[in-house]
């Protein structure tokens, strides 16, 4: 039995455009139909307008107002037009869960489900996470009533980031050649304003894509000091009233790692009574310009390295670098750690500061040579100073077994390096003390400088002993 569109015995008749009327107002389909020929009722006596034709009019408008949840009328003309409107407003055929397969791919289940992904298609969705994670872990990717998974990305283009998504809380879609991209700003996309200190922990079982550094377990903590930065440093405005804490969780070996920028108090902190067992790792970069160091620090207003070692463990030579300690830009303070060279690297330098950075120091600072080479054991430029200890408490720098290819303190370039109420143990440092250059300036007070052989000057570089 035929509903709207009639069968051939219902006097169905093709649009035909050499007869406009007959049958009149009729067009060709965009989409053939499924069960029939494209037929229309024709004007002459052959029309068969049977009860069953006009019951499945009123059956067609009773099922959208059923569906929009809505009894029809039949004092109303505008049963139809509502009904539509209304479901547009409840959003229940663009409307659902988003729930979770794994950390990083979701299902989604549309009624009625969609023929295929199309440009424009705009979705209201719902996380809904498995057991008791309370976010997503990193990157998404979405399958709609299995078209297939395809990324999800925030509105910049970009990944998205560990709890960018939270269950219960909806958000909206859109998708266009071949991603859907979130209507509006991510989590990850606002910066939070800290008050207080928080505190991130990096382990070397730990992982980058899952964990949220949270709590000092495996399943939370970071990898790496890469990975646990890149969660955290976009999230959090810098304050004069806050600090970021990133916590090496256990003794072990970590990756090199670059923090900053940062307009803030950021520590990394390792054991301040352990210093040696917290092993940072030269890292060669992979991107960009190659280098080489154990931790890069960039444009941090203010970072604390507490009880962690920094060791120098490769012989590559890169053409844009190679130190152990990176300072481009920002503010430092070494506390309670150590510098190990493990290989002879004679184009290394043990630490740089640049760019206008200033760097102190409190307690004991440890440079264990093992009798390997360096470049240089302090190298400041760029308008960079090293001013001495954090006041009140004096620092104290060892130095043993190690060589100097160049100079133990290198200054150019309108910097200075400032011994006020730091002390140097010497222990077997060989090479030339000093190389001073560029309108800059070493104030030893009454210190050696490390090495065993006179220190030269240059070029209005200036050496008060």
């Amino acid at each position: 039995m035929a509903g709207i569109f009639p069968y051939s015995q219902d006097g169905g008749l093709s649009p035909n455009p050499m007869q406009p009327n007959n049958p009149a107002q009729a067009f060709d389909p965009l989409i053939p139909p499924q069960d029939t020929s494209a037929l229309y009722y024709g004007n002459g006596c052959d029309v068969r307008l049977r009860p069953h034709v006009v019951n499945s009019l009123i059956s067609e408008i009773a099922a959208t107002a059923g569906r929009a949840g809505l009894p029809y009328r039949a004092a109303s003309l505008q049963n139809l037009e509502f009904a539509v409107r209304y479901l547009i407003q409840r959003g229940l055929p663009r409307g659902a869960l988003l729930v979770e397969v794994n950390p990083f791919n979701f299902t989604v289940t549309l009624d009625p489900p969609p023929k295929t992904y199309t440009d424009f298609m705009t979705l209201t969705l719902v996380p809904q996470m498995l057991g008791a994670e309370t976010q997503n872990q990193g990157y998404v990717r979405i399958n709609v009533n299995g078209l297939g998974f395809v990324p999800l990305y925030r509105n910049d283009g970009q990944e998205l980031r560990a709890a960018d998504l939270r269950p219960g809380k909806p958000f909206i879609v859109a998708y266009y050649q071949g991603a859907f991209y979130v209507v509006g700003l991510s989590n990850s996309q606002v910066p939070l304003v800290l008050v207080g200190s928080v505190d991130f922990w990096i382990r070397p079982d730990g992982h980058d894509d899952t964990g949220d550094g949270t709590a000092n377990t495996p399943d939370k903590a970071f990898r790496t000091i890469d990975g646990c930065w890149a969660a955290v440093g976009s999230r959090y405005a810098g304050s004069p009233t806050a600090t970021i804490v990133l916590h090496l969780g256990i003794p072990g070996d970590y990756e090199g790692g670059h923090i900053g920028p940062y307009g803030g108090n950021l520590v990394l902190f390792g054991d301040h009574d352990n210093a040696a067992g917290y092993r940072i790792l030269s890292k060669i970069t992979t991107d960009g310009t190659p280098a080489m160091y154990s931790l890069y620090s960039e444009g941090v207003t203010n970072l604390q390295v507490i009880g962690v070692n920094l060791v120098l463990n490769s012989t590559y030579q890169a053409p844009a670098g190679v130190m152990v300690l990176v300072v481009h830009g920002g503010a430092i303070l070494l506390d309670s750690m150590r510098f190990t060279l493990e290989v002879d690297n004679p184009v290394a330098i043990m630490a740089g500061f640049e760019v206008g950075s200033s760097a102190f120091s409190l307690e004991h600072v440890y440079v264990i040579g093992n009798g390997h080479t360096v470049s240089d054991g302090i190298h400041v430029g760029q308008a960079s100073q090293v001013l001495g200890a954090a006041n009140p408490t004096l620092a104290t720098w060892h130095w043993n077994d190690i060589h100097f290819a160049f100079a133990g303190y290198a200054v150019g370039d309108r910097s200075g390096i400032a011994h006020a109420g730091v002390t140097n143990i010497l222990s077997n440092t060989t090479g030339m003390r000093y190389a001073v250059s560029g309108s800059s300036n070493l104030f030893l007070n009454g210190q050696q400088a490390p090495g065993d052989t006179a220190g030269v000057y240059s070029t209005q570089g200036q050496v008060i002993p």
